[in-house]
This record gives structure tokens, C-alpha cells and sequence, in this order.
């Protein structure tokens, strides 16, 4: 099996790559495992200064020979000191994701071809306006809200109709971010129980055929 380490940007999205990335990409002979950046004891969400993230990519990269290395970021989230942040602005807005990729995999040139970053316009909630109906029931099953599945589901579709049910652009202002709009609904939504339990009833190959980001990282871990 190849091994494939992914230095993620929380818990969540982590979680997302044990229960739901890992066995669909087992399959293609491809074993991937996330993790997050810093010491065992210091392992903490969010995201840091590029610095922390090259030297760690470089340490892990090192660890095993032929190890691929990979990151699962957000570009919103990003400090303007990453490389190809700041120019990334000037891109069409579905473009940005892969132009500092790009820039990433420039900056580290000591990995060669065994980094694979991944940089999502917005953050891990948009996943959940895919299928706005399992999202709902779910939401509905871990948080025991009172508010109808019923409701939760119209009120998430009206979201994603207003972005021309394109999930990647739901994000225009740090109050409406995917996770903000879904908290909005059901105040004690649990990003990592609700959100990655959705996205394992939706399926990887629905959520690729909606999400390019997605479908775009997926495809270079199948074909390593």
C-alpha cells in the first residue's frame, strides 16, 4: 500500500479522513491517515503560519521513505503570508484553491512529487449542503432538535439555490460561512459528529460529483 499522510487544518476534517477518505481510497491499494500539525501534546485546530506546516510536512515526509505527504486546508482561512495567498485575489474565485496549490508545491521543492496539497475555497460545512435532506436527518438524529427535518431540509436547499447549487461559493462574509448558516438553523450542531456522519451517509462519489476541489484531490491520491 502507498502511504499517504494528511496534515489537516482541525479535528473534523481529520476525523474526515479516517472514516470517510480512508477506506473509499484503500481500495485503489492508496492507505491514508490524517493528522494535525505540532507535537502530540500541542496537536490543536486552526490554521498556522506556512512555516509550521512546510517544516512539519518535510519532518513527516521523512519519517518513511516513499511516503506521500498531503494538506487539507481552507483558503479563507489561510493568513495572507502562505505563499500564493495574496495573488490568489486576483483569480476568478474557483480558481483560487488550485493557484495557491500551486504556490505550495513550488515553495516546497525538497518533496518533489510526494507533496499533494489540497486548498478548499470554503470550509469543511459546505460538504453538507450537497444532499440537504440527509444533512437535515442527521443533524436531526445526533442533536435530537425539535425543529422538523422537514424544515431544516427547505431551509438548507434555499441556501444552495441562492449559490446556484454551487456548495464551494457558500461563504460571503465570516457570518455566513457553511457552519454559521447551519448553527443559524440548529444551535447545537456538532461540526464532527453531525458533519462527518453526513458525509459518510451522502457517499464520496455524490459529494465528488458536486465538489471539483474534491473530485480534483481525490483523483491525484488514485493516481499515485
Amino acid at each position: 500500500m502507498l502511504d499517504v499522510l494528511v496534515l489537516c487544518e482541525g479535528h473534523t476534517e481529520r476525523e474526515f479522513c479516517k472514516s470517510v477518505v480512508a477506506p473509499y481510497i484503500a481500495s485503489r491499494g492508496v492507505a491514508v491517515q490524517g493528522t494535525l500539525a505540532g507535537r502530540p501534546q500541542q496537536k490543536r485546530g486552526g490554521v498556522k503560519n506556512w512555516s509550521v506546516y512546510r517544516k512539519e510536512l518535510i519532518r513527516l515526509a521523512r519519517q518513511r521513505t516513499g511516503r506521500h505527504v498531503s494538506l487539507l486546508i481552507y483558503y479563507f482561512r489561510m493568513p495572507h503570508s502562505w505563499p500564493g495567498r495574496d495573488d490568489a485575489s486576483k483569480q476568478p474565485l474557483s480558481s483560487r484553491g488550485r493557484y495557491v496549490e500551486e504556490a505550495l508545491i513550488d515553495d516546497l521543492p525538497e518533496l518533489g512529487g510526494l507533496f499533494h496539497p489540497c486548498v478548499q475555497l470554503h470550509e469543511f460545512e459546505s460538504l453538507l449542503f450537497v444532499d440537504p435532506e440527509t444533512t437535515a436527518r442527521v443533524i436531526q438524529s445526533v442533536t435530537g432538535m425539535t425543529v422538523s427535518s422537514q424544515k431544516i431540509t427547505r431551509e438548507l436547499e434555499e441556501i444552495k439555490s441562492s449559490f446556484a447549487g454551487q456548495v464551494e461559493m457558500i461563504d460571503d462574509s465570516p457570518e455566513n460561512a457553511p457552519s454559521m448558516r447551519i448553527i443559524q438553523l440548529v444551535s447545537n450542531y456538532d461540526k464532527v459528529a453531525c458533519g462527518v456522519l453526513t458525509v459518510q451517509e451522502v457517499g464520496l462519489s455524490t459529494l465528488r460529483s458536486k465538489c471539483p476541489w474534491l473530485d480534483r484531490w481525490l483523483h491525484r491520491l488514485e493516481s499515485l
